[in-house]
């Protein structure tokens, strides 16, 4: 008995279906045009690729900067750090990528001297004082800077960068950030093949 009630309940809904379909011109997919909107309708046509990519660097902001210790002017030289450092540790052989992470490396390491502020005859910390060593040092400790000095790390490895490519002023200081890349001021033929390849190319 219970399946009877069950076989006249699927025709009912048969035959509903079919009228409307009927009714509707026979479309050839009834389920779109009954029930789902059109893509435009819930979709903004004007969100194009700029705006996803503006959007994703948003979130990735967002995701780094809730690492730090909230102070704007900071956290965008250490996104600006992070990004230059990964992207010269992928193409450490493309001229615009090493100037990026040179000029990040830079920015980083005047931000750091700006904040310890004290006199530093050849580079030393005697007359700076236990407070402004530890608040730079905190400064400069958060979790994103920890990832800003890995990715430094990681970039220098790659060995195209000397120590003579950074401004003079900055040369000792950064390299409490790059690691151990840059404190043998020797310039690995990374690059070589390509440079020769390149130099062949346009004879």
């Amino acid at each position: 008995m219970n399946r009877f009630y069950l076989y006249v309940a699927m025709a009912f809904v048969t035959s509903f279906v079919g009228v409307s379909w009927a009714a509707r011109g026979f479309p050839v997919n009834f389920w779109s045009v009954s029930f789902v909107q059109p893509l435009p309708a819930l979709v903004d046509s004007t969100f194009g690729d700029e705006h996803a990519k503006q959007y994703e660097r948003k979130m990735w902001e967002a995701q780094h900067t809730a690492q730090s210790d909230g102070n704007p002017a900071l956290d965008k030289l250490r996104l600006d750090a992070l990004q230059a450092a990964n992207a010269y540790a992928m193409s450490p052989c493309d001229s615009t990528m090493k100037q990026n992470v040179i000029e990040a490396l830079t920015a980083y390491t005047r931000a750091w001297q700006k904040k310890i502020d004290c006199p530093r005859p050849q580079n030393m910390l005697m007359f700076c004082g236990d407070a402004k060593i530890k608040a730079a040092s905190d400064t400069f400790s958060t979790a994103l800077d920890l990832r800003v000095h890995a990715a430094f790390e990681e970039a220098f490895q790659q060995h195209g960068i000397v120590q003579a490519d950074f401004p003079e002023d900055v040369r000792f200081d950064m390299l409490q950030f790059s690691g151990s890349g840059l404190w043998i001021n020797e310039q690995s033929p990374v690059c070589l093949p390509r440079e020769r390849a390149s130099a062949n190319g346009s004879r």
